[in-house]
C-alpha cells in the first residue's frame, strides 16, 4: 500500500508541476498578446507623426510608409531580412536593427539621396543591395567648415565607420 501511495503521489506531483508550467506559459503568452496591441498603437502613432513630418507618403501598414510610388520606404521595426535585392538600406541601430529607410536606385538613376531630418545623423548600419556603379556610391556627412566624413556605400556593414554622422548618399567623392 505504501508503494502504491508513493507512486500515486509522485504522479500527482508531476501532473501538478506540468499543469503549473502550462498555466505559467499561458500567462506569458497572454501577456505578450496583451502587449502586442499596445506596440501596434505606439507604431501607428509613430507612423502618423512621421507622415505629418514628411508629407506625401502612403501608409502601407502600422509599420511601413512608402513615397515616390513605392521606390522609397520606411519600416519602423526591421531586421536584416527587410532589405531586398535591388535596394539601398540604412538602419537606425547597429546589426541591422530598429527602423530602416530604403530606396531603389539603378545605374542610370544613381542619384543623390538626402535623408529626411529624422534620419540625418542616425545611420548606424547598412546593406547596399542596389545596382549603382560599384566603388562610386558613398554615405556622406554634410558639415559646414569641416571635412566631411564619408564611407563607401557598398556591401553590408553591421556598423558604420562614423556612427550617427551621415546625412545623404551620393555618387563620387
Amino acid at each position: 500500500m505504501s508503494h502504491t501511495t508513493r507512486t500515486g503521489t509522485g504522479r500527482a506531483r508531476r501532473t501538478l508541476v506540468r499543469a503549473g508550467s502550462v498555466i505559467a506559459a499561458g500567462a506569458v503568452v497572454a501577456g505578450a498578446l496583451n502587449a502586442a496591441p499596445a506596440q501596434a498603437a505606439a507604431n501607428a502613432a509613430r507612423i502618423n507623426a512621421y507622415l505629418a513630418a514628411v508629407p506625401y507618403g502612403t501608409k502601407i501598414s502600422n509599420n511601413e510608409i512608402a513615397w515616390e510610388g513605392g521606390s522609397v520606404r520606411l519600416l519602423l521595426s526591421a531586421t536584416q531580412a527587410s532589405c531586398p535585392h535591388g535596394w539601398y538600406c540604412v538602419y537606425e541601430h547597429r546589426n541591422w536593427r530598429g527602423a530602416i529607410a530604403k530606396w531603389r536606385s539603378s545605374p542610370a538613376k544613381c542619384k543623390k539621396f538626402n535623408f529626411t531630418r529624422y534620419w540625418r545623423d542616425k545611420v548606424s548600419s547598412f546593406w547596399a543591395r542596389g545596382s549603382c556603379e560599384r566603388g562610386n556610391y558613398f554615405l556622406k556627412d554634410n558639415k559646414r567648415w569641416q571635412p566631411d566624413p564619408f564611407q563607401l556605400f557598398e556591401g553590408k556593414k553591421a556598423w558604420v565607420r562614423f556612427n550617427d554622422r551621415y546625412d545623404y548618399a551620393a555618387k563620387g567623392l
